[in-house]
């Protein structure tokens, strides 16, 4: 019975010592993931652009290094270098399978037990941390365009509209004289009025801009092409990307750039022309005024 106790315990001795042995010296494989909403291009590009990798990958100390070492198709290594040493990291990319527009990153490491759980490796949890970070960034709008972008339905058909070729310089005051002569017109007609104010503008000839003044009423709003004052319809039902800009009247085109490489990242089509959807009160505003404004943008889809 003695020696049976025995053998056990030495059993047991050997079993936990091949255990702490195996912890210590024999790399596992770790694998992290993320989920990027974008192309496999437009993936590659959080890797391969500077100014793209700077906005997620971020530092543990101010020394601390990124180096971009080769990419490929689906396949991307960094070398990221901290106080503790410079190690070589490779990230690869592949569709997603739950939608083949999208694309997961894929991050192993090898690291033993004890590496893993008990004392990891700084340089290794700072990478795994910002695998985690690109997915928090790629699928949050305001961080990667600037701009809180939403899908939305269009809930409006008709606005009665008028139209002038203007010089940028002469913008903001015709553009006031546009709309107080909708105002007016609908005032006469006696017909109810929610207020809804858009704008959009395209260049024109020369130096010049066409600009186009609307009153969102509803359809049975009679027109007068003797006041030039035309209708048009909205594509009731469709949806459009939306985002609201806050700030100098001459900044808005920020939002025009970010929604429209929002479209163009996730291969969307444009029904028409981006518009204003004016949210601060009046019109005819100045390149400094400070405006909140809603900028749609309507889509197929």
């Amino acid at each position: 019975m003695l020696k049976g106790r025995k053998f056990i315990i030495i059993l047991l001795l050997g079993i936990t010592g091949l255990v702490l042995l195996t912890s210590v010296s024999v790399p596992i494989q770790f694998s992290s993931k993320a989920k990027v909403p974008y192309s496999l291009d437009r993936t590659m590009d959080q890797f391969t652009v500077d100014s793209q990798l700077n906005k997620w990958f971020l530092k543990a100390e101010q020394d601390d290094n990124i180096e971009l070492i080769e990419a490929k198709p689906g396949t991307v290594e960094l070398a990221v270098e901290t106080q503790e040493l410079k190690k070589k990291y490779t990230f690869h990319i592949s569709a997603d399978p739950q939608n083949r527009k999208h694309c997961i990153v894929d991050l192993s490491v090898y690291r033993t037990i004890w590496k893993r759980w008990l004392d990891p490796d700084p340089t290794d949890e700072l990478v795994v941390a910002n695998l985690k970070e690109l997915e928090a960034f790629t699928n949050d709008t305001e961080r990667f365009y600037g701009y809180v972008i939403n899908k939305e339905l269009i809930t409006d058909s008709c606005y009665l509209f008028m139209a002038a070729h203007v010089m940028d310089s002469t913008k903001a005051k015709v553009t006031k004289q546009l709309f107080d002569s909708l105002v007016q017109y609908i005032q006469k007609q006696e017909h109810d009025w929610n207020g809804r104010r858009i704008f959009y503008a395209q260049p024109g000839d020369s130096a010049q801009l066409n600009i186009f003044t609307g009153t969102v009423v509803t359809c049975s709003l009679p027109t007068s092409a003797t006041l030039g004052i035309g209708q048009k319809k909205l594509p009731f039902g469709k949806q459009q990307l939306s985002a609201v800009y806050e700030g100098p009247y001459k900044d808005i085109q920020l939002v025009y750039k970010a929604l429209d490489q929002y479209r163009k990242d996730y291969s969307l089509v444009g029904l028409m022309l981006p518009f204003e959807d004016f949210l601060s009160p009046g019109y005819g505003y100045g390149p400094d005024e400070l405006v909140r404004i809603k900028v749609c943008y309507p889509i197929l889809q």
